[in-house]
Parts: structure tokens; sequence; C-alpha cells
């Protein structure tokens, strides 16, 4: 893999790293915030009946102090959490021992001074990412090595997970859009048959207007193959561009004026059967507040 990396632009290099850095951290932000939820609630904040602390004060502080700064950004806690915070917190001996381990030991088997050290190999060259200083080759693929030996453990950790749900299939995680908002799936309202449905109508910050450019990103659960399922978005009043991938960017048109423009995503797997009554596995409903042009 050297040799191959070694023939790429540095441009390149930088892309692919640090597409796999933030691939790496989102999930390893997921492993935290599904494993230690359920069983502290907010644990950014929880102390034991001794007052120990579960994150320790100056962590929770900053990503609390994250948050504040930039709240469409990061509407959770948990997404305020960098890598450099997501090793602190995976490593903390207590919580590996009793949550960490099992989901992490097909990427470290001999444990939590093995993922330290392995983890620890990608911060430096990270951080160098992240100043926009360069990284050798050698660096660039331990980064990748490691992280697809870290994703590939969790992977198979939540496939285990999702099967033993009543439905396995893809479902939506978050949504991004063109107004700088981000909604995980616990935050979006539930309309007829579980659909998500979030409205934009109420907000005149978020009305448009012909000529506008709106974009929707969504984010499938990423334990499943993208090859084991299907994006498809829509609209009664009609769509232009790509409308099967992740992402929807759309010029809004004069036949989208109206008091409600509906845009709709449907995830559906290849399964013979699917979880809603509608024939798809999951289904987003937007709804937007177009007007007239300006003249």
């Amino acid at each position: 893999m050297t040799i191959l990396l070694s023939s790429l632009p540095d441009s390149d290099i930088r892309s692919i790293c640090k597409q796999k850095i933030e691939s790496l951290e989102h999930w390893l932000r997921r492993l935290i915030d599904d494993t230690l939820t359920p069983v502290y609630g907010d644990y950014f904040s929880y102390e034991d009946a001794k007052g120990n602390r579960l994150i320790k004060h100056a962590l929770a502080h900053q990503v609390v102090e994250r948050q504040l700064r930039e709240p469409s950004r990061y509407p959770r806690k948990i997404d305020a959490v960098l890598l450099d915070d997501a090793i602190e917190i995976l490593c903390k001996p207590d919580l590996y021992k009793i949550h960490f381990r099992t989901p992490l030991s097909h990427a470290f088997p001999d444990g939590r001074e093995e993922a330290r050290t392995f983890l620890g190999r990608i911060q430096s060259p990270r951080n160098n990412l992240a100043h926009a200083n360069a990284i050798s080759a050698r660096a660039a693929e331990q980064i990748i090595c490691y992280s697809n030996d870290v994703i590939e453990s969790l992977r198979e950790h939540y496939k285990g997970q999702n099967m033993q749900q009543e439905y396995d299939v893809p479902l939506i995680l978050r949504i991004t859009d063109s107004f700088g908002q981000t909604f995980t799936r616990g935050q979006i309202m539930r309309g007829q048959d579980a659909a998500l449905s979030i409205s934009y109508l109420t907000n005149p910050n978020h009305h448009l207007r012909p000529g506008d450019t709106l974009t929707l990103e969504l984010e499938v659960d990423p334990a499943y193959d993208p090859e084991s399922y299907s994006i498809a978005w829509s609209s009664t009043k009609g769509l232009v561009g790509s409308c099967d991938t992740s992402k929807l960017v759309m010029t809004i048109l004069d036949r989208h004026v109206g008091q409600s423009l509906d845009i709709q995503c449907r995830i559906t797997s290849k399964k013979s059967w699917h979880r809603m009554s509608t024939g798809v596995d999951d289904l987003l409903i937007a709804r937007f507040k177009v007007l007239p042009p300006i003249l």
C-alpha cells in the first residue's frame, strides 16, 4: 500500500486520509453514545455515589463549550467529541473493561493497551492534517489500515445488534441541510407509518425562492453495505438532477412555488420484505415554503 500511496499526489493522499478519519470519528462517537447513554443518561455529567465522574470535568467542559459555540454543527454533546476526546473516553480503564472491550475485540484482541497504542498512532498524523501539515506515506498507511480495522470491528458489532432488532433494515441516522442544521434520528418527529418528518414551513429564514439551491444530505446506518439498499429522492412537484445518492442538490424552480413543497427520500433494502406498509424500509418527508420570484 505504501508504494501505491507514494504514487498519488499529496492532495489526494490528504483527502483519502481525512475521509477515513472522519469515518472513524463517526463510528467511535456512535459507539460511545449508543453504549453509555442507556446506562448513565447524560454521561458527560454523570457521577457515582462517591462523586466520581465518568468523564473528566475538563473534557466535559470542552465539549459543552464547543456545543454552545456551534449548536447547529453539534446538536448533541457527543457530536462535539473530537478524535482525541473519543480515544480518552474509550481507553479509560474501567469504561474499556466494562463497555468497549467486546465491540473493539476484533481490532484489538489484546485489550485496552493495544487499543491505546494503535489509536494513538492515528492521532499525530490526524493533527498534522487538521493544521494543513504534510504527512508521510507511512503515516497515511497507518491511518487507513488502523481506521479500517476499527471500523470493521464496529461494523460487525452493529450487525450483530441489528439482527436482534425486530426489523434488520437500514435506517436514516442523520440529516444535514443547506441551512447549516444537522438532525439526528432521535430529534426528528414521526409522521404516518413512523415516517421521519421535518417541517421548514414556519421559519422565515428557511423559506425558499426560485433560483435558490437546496441541499439535503442523509446518513444511512453505515453498518449496512450501500449495495444492499437503494436511495430514491422524489417530490410531487418534480426534482431535477441525481435522485439516487445520499445527497440531494436541487435548484428551486418556478413550479416549486407554493405553501408546501414536499421532498421525500425512500430507503429500500434488497430484501423480499420491508419494514413500512408503503413497501420501503425508511422514509423521510421534508416540507418547505417556496415564495414567488422577486421581479
